[in-house]
C-alpha cells in the first residue's frame, strides 16, 4: 500500500470513528403565561371636613380600618372620612406585595399639605380565586390657619408578583 493511499485510510477510519460516537438529543421549550396582575382603586383617601387652628399646625389620621385621629388643635366637621380601597386581579393563588409612596402633596390653587405615613392593610396578599382586596390609609398634615379650599391630589400604589 503506498503512503497515500495509507494516510486517507487512516483518515476515512478517523471519520467515521468520529460520527460513529456522536449523539444527537431533542429538548422541548416552553412557558406558562399568567393573567396579569391588575389593581384598581374603589375608594379614595378622604379625611373629611376640618377646621384647622388659627396659630397651631396639627396632623388628621386616617387609618386603613377607616378610623380617624383629628389632632388636638384641629375640629374635624364631617365623618364622611374613607381609606383609600384596592382590589386587586390576577392568577389565582399567586401572592403579590403592595408598595406605597412615601409623601404626596395635596393642593388647593396655590396652597397645599402634605399627605405621609401611607400605611396599608397589608403590605402583601394572596390572589385567592384570582382576586383580593387591601385599603390604604394616611396622615394629613394641615397647617396653622391653612387656606379653606378643596385641596385635591393623587398618589400611586403599586403590585407586584411575588
Amino acid at each position: 500500500m503506498t503512503t497515500s493511499k495509507f494516510i486517507a485510510a487512516i483518515g476515512a477510519t478517523m471519520v467515521l470513528a468520529a460520527s460513529a460516537g456522536a449523539q444527537t438529543v431533542q429538548s422541548s421549550a416552553g412557558a406558562r403565561i399568567v393573567a396579569p396582575l391588575q389593581v384598581s382603586n374603589q375608594t379614595a383617601l378622604y379625611f373629611g371636613t376640618i377646621a384647622p387652628s388659627v396659630d397651631s399646625a396639627d396632623t388628621v389620621l386616617v387609618a386603613a380600618s377607616g378610623a380617624r385621629t383629628c389632632g388636638d388643635a384641629l375640629t374635624c366637621l364631617t365623618s364622611d372620612h374613607t381609606a383609600a380601597a384596592f382590589q386587586v386581579t390576577g392568577d389565582p393563588n399567586r401572592s403579590y406585595t403592595i408598595e406605597l409612596p412615601t409623601s404626596i402633596d395635596i393642593s388647593s390653587g396655590d396652597d397645599s399639605m402634605t399627605v405621609d405615613n401611607f400605611a396599608g392593610s397589608k403590605a402583601s396578599g394572596t390572589l385567592v380565586a384570582g382576586q383580593d382586596s387591601f385599603a390604604v390609609g394616611g396622615r394629613l398634615n394641615v397647617g396653622a390657619n391653612q387656606a379653606s379650599g378643596e385641596y385635591t391630589g393623587a398618589f400611586t400604589v403599586s403590585v407586584n408578583y411575588q
